[in-house]
C-alpha cells in the first residue's frame, strides 16, 4: 500500500512537471524542440533526486540512533 502511494505521488509530480513544460512550449509557439524533449525527460528523472535525499536523511537518522544506543 505504501509503495503504491509513493509511486502515485512520484507520477503526479512528474506529470505536473511535464504539463508545465508542455504548456510553456505551447505558450511560446515552439512546438517539440530537442530542448523541450530533453526537458520532458528531465521531468521524469528529477523526482529521483528528491527520493535520494529523503532516503539519505532516513539512513543518516537511523545510523545516528544506532551509534548513540551502542555508546
Amino acid at each position: 500500500m505504501f509503495e503504491a502511494a509513493i509511486v502515485l505521488l512520484y507520477g503526479l509530480v512528474a506529470v505536473a512537471a511535464m504539463a508545465v513544460t508542455l504548456l510553456e512550449g505551447w505558450a511560446n509557439h515552439d512546438g517539440l524542440t530537442l530542448h523541450r524533449l530533453a526537458g520532458l525527460l528531465a521531468c521524469l528523472v528529477w523526482p529521483l533526486t528528491l527520493l535520494v535525499f529523503i532516503l539519505h536523511s532516513c539512513v543518516a537518522r537511523l545510523l545516528t540512533r544506532l551509534s548513540r544506543s551502542t555508546a
